[in-house]
């Protein structure tokens, strides 16, 4: 089981003497939580066991230490602090297998480590409490129900010790020819029972074949008709073919069946987003609610973090994607997802040594993780940003080998039009629209369009593409600053004039505005108010690392060592975080 760790708890004790007052140290539980994070489990472990003297009674802080002799390899140690922790909390984790339990995730050998050695030591009560555990996060575990069997039939309860050796049986036919078959004298396979039909419904649910699927989660709802994991299953299916209606009615009864099953408001927070795609309509406000109820009915939820951490990473909302992936993270360390999504938000908001740390740790959590597409892609975003433009183009291209997408393209044309291989970018870009369905990249892509046509010399064309960028998007402006200097090449004053005109009615809004403004004003030798751009901009964003960035590759182009060593110092201190 994992812990919640949100709440910050603040103890000072005060011992008076005569007219002498101490104060005993102040515990601040997110201390010892950092140092988790960092590995440093036995300045952590001291750190939670002064914590807990004074604070005797918080599971979370019993759960770290048990984590802390954990990872130390103090089995036992951390066995008993563990088990105070659910004691205290008696909260037992409930995780379905959909979202789909994977071979990589740890979780369930270190609950299976722990439940033998309850086990071995004649401790049942205790080795069925983690098997338990096992099960809820892997139903289909067969060294799970093997263990419930071992332990039922030590404690000379044969029937339930059959019944769950008889779900391993339905799993592993072989094991008819065990000495547990023959200890619990089973001589044929028994007959399919719930656990069975809602298998036989994800493998052909993971298999694509949702038809099939549904057909066999009906099946196990016929012999179970309120199970939440059979009816969450099934609502799956009919989000995958589209059958909104249909997958709100499976969630309903499963949300009516049991109002504490946190997986339910996570998949209804999928469909207020599938909704939302389908019928052209906001349900993002919708969707944040069912996210946070998920976590207010199982704090311990991993998968409910990340889904929020999602949430606010496509709301470009970065400080609070952060927040929710290093959460999920600190519940399972080699959550490949969470890693994924906290490197992602670090690059998309500029912070770029962060966001290398989390991909890599991400690289690490899963089998050819460092090939995964989306990891490529962000990657060569780091790349692109430290100028390295040849390994991002190594990155993007494996990318694209594996799967086609308008943003890998995008990135790949504007490398190309880097490197002046204009036709190629051409192409790249040409590509990235017709992928982009959502025209989420139209504007820009006729902006570079507008580049590519000034560099080829048709000025008249690029004027007609830097337009259509600035239809799309009037608010833009350096898609204003380039249709003027295109206006200028052809001698247009007035229509010159009329642009640069648009740009000073403009005032920046976005961290891009800022950007561009800066731009701007640099290319037209004023560095002074380019600069001072900038720092209205961290002014408005002090969290954007970009801007801070962009402000330094000024001082260095203008030679200035005073700005240089000043944004850099700035850049160290507000960003300086623990090792993911």
């Amino acid at each position: 089981m994992k812990k919640r760790f949100l709440t910050v708890l603040l103890t000072i004790f005060m011992l008076q003497a005569g007219n002498l007052v101490q104060s005993s140290p102040v515990w601040n539980l997110e201390t010892g939580i950092n140092l988790v994070a960092m590995q440093k489990y036995d300045e952590a472990a001291k750190f939670f066991e002064g914590y807990l003297k004074s604070s005797p009674n918080d599971s979370d802080a019993y759960y770290y230490l048990g984590l802390c002799y954990k990872n130390l390899n103090k089995m036992q140690l951390s066995l008993e602090h563990l088990q105070k922790s659910y004691e205290l909390s008696k909260n037992i984790e409930k995780i379905s297998v959909a979202p789909r339990y994977t071979a990589d995730d740890t979780t369930e050998d270190d609950y299976l480590d722990m439940a033998n050695m309850y086990f071995d030591a004649s401790n049942y009560p205790k080795a069925l409490q983690y098997t338990d555990l096992i099960l809820n996060l892997n139903p289909n575990s067969i060294n799970g129900l093997l263990l419930k069997t071992k332990i039922y039939y030590k404690q000379n309860n044969i029937k339930q010790a059959k019944v769950y050796f008889n779900k391993a049986l339905l799993l592993d036919n072989s094991l008819l020819q065990s000495v547990w078959a023959k200890n619990l004298n089973i001589v044929s396979l028994p007959k399919y029972d719930f656990d069975y039909y809602n298998t036989k419904g994800l493998e052909y649910y993971y298999s694509a074949d949702c038809s099939n699927a549904i057909n066999y989660f009906n099946k196990a709802l016929e012999i179970n008709p309120k199970n939440t994991t059979a009816l969450n299953n099934i609502a799956l299916c009919y989000m995958k073919l589209n059958q909104l209606e249909e997958a709100k009615k499976a969630l309903n009864k499963a949300k009516r069946a049991d109002a504490n099953f946190n997986l339910t408001y996570i998949n209804l927070a999928k469909l207020e987003a599938l909704k939302g795609m389908f019928y052209k309509k906001d349900t993002s406000k919708q969707r944040e609610r069912y996210l946070k109820k998920a976590l207010e009915v199982n704090p311990n939820s991993k998968y409910a973090y990340l889904e929020l951490g999602n949430y606010y990473l496509e709301n470009k909302e970065f400080n609070l994607a952060n927040k929710n992936f290093k959460n999920a993270v600190l519940i399972d360390g080699n959550f490949y997802e969470a890693l994924m999504g906290l490197g992602m938000s670090y690059v998309e908001e500029g912070n770029l040594s962060d966001g290398i740390k989390a991909l890599r740790r991400a690289s690490i959590a899963i089998k050819n993780g460092s090939k995964n597409p989306d990891m490529l892609y962000y990657l060569a975003k780091i790349c692109i940003a430290n100028a390295n433009f040849l390994e991002a183009k190594g990155y993007l291209l494996d990318a694209i080998k594996q799967t086609e997408n308008p943003n890998y393209y995008f990135e790949l044309g504007k490398i190309y039009y880097q490197e002046d291989d204009l036709s190629s970018a051409e192409n790249a870009f040409k590509k990235a629209m017709e992928l982009d369905l959502e025209f989420a990249l139209e504007a820009d892509i006729y902006n570079y369009f507008g580049l590519i046509e000034y560099k080829n010399f048709d000025t008249e064309r690029a004027v007609t593409m830097f337009k259509r960028a600035v239809d799309l998007d009037p608010n833009r402006a350096m898609y204003l600053y380039n249709l003027a200097q295109a206006y200028k090449s052809l001698g247009n004053n007035n229509a010159y004039s009329k642009e640069i005109n648009a740009i000073a009615s403009l005032k920046p809004k976005t961290v891009q505005d800022y950007l561009d403004f800066s731009t701007i004003y640099y290319d037209k030798k004023n560095t002074a108010t380019a600069i001072k751009i900038l720092n209205d901009g961290i002014l408005k964003y002090p969290d954007e690392r970009c801007l801070y960035e962009a402000k330094l590759k000024l001082f260095k182009a203008t030679k200035d060592p005073k700005g240089i060593k000043e944004t850099e110092n700035a850049i160290k201190s507000r960003f300086k975080k623990p090792t993911v």
